[in-house]
């Protein structure tokens, strides 16, 4: 720094310690889109990875959720089949033509006559 006594100014001037760049120019990264561009996207990127991180978080929650509701569904499913082929046997013992005659002989007095009871015309 040199300072000029009459003027009462001071001069600044560069410093003699830093190395004096002559001729060469620093090379400088140049981003497509500029750097204010690409740090909003790294932003939204972010804040995406984060949304995703979260939304893993209740598929998994809503997945487990959803099979236990399923096996519960599937132990019913299976309960109502077994119900089903027990009344589908109770129907068909009760149906055949054995207990029907039973059932209508005691309730209506319906008999079937027996062989020397009817004629043939």
């Amino acid at each position: 720094m040199i300072i000029n006594p009459s003027a009462h100014v001071m001069i600044p001037r560069r410093n003699s310690f830093r190395r004096a760049v002559i001729g060469r120019r620093r090379q400088t990264l140049s981003i497509p889109g500029g750097k204010q561009l690409w740090c909003r996207v790294s932003k939204i990127l972010a804040g995406a990875a984060v949304f995703l991180f979260m939304a893993s978080f209740f598929i998994n929650g809503s997945i487990t959720r959803v099979s236990g509701e399923i096996g519960q569904l599937e132990a019913i499913h299976n309960e109502l089949v077994e119900a089903n082929i027990l009344l589908r046997a109770q129907k068909a013992r009760l149906f055949s033509p054995a207990v029907v005659g039973v059932l209508a002989g005691n309730q209506l007095s319906i008999k079937l006559p027996a062989s020397g009871q009817y004629q043939q015309l």
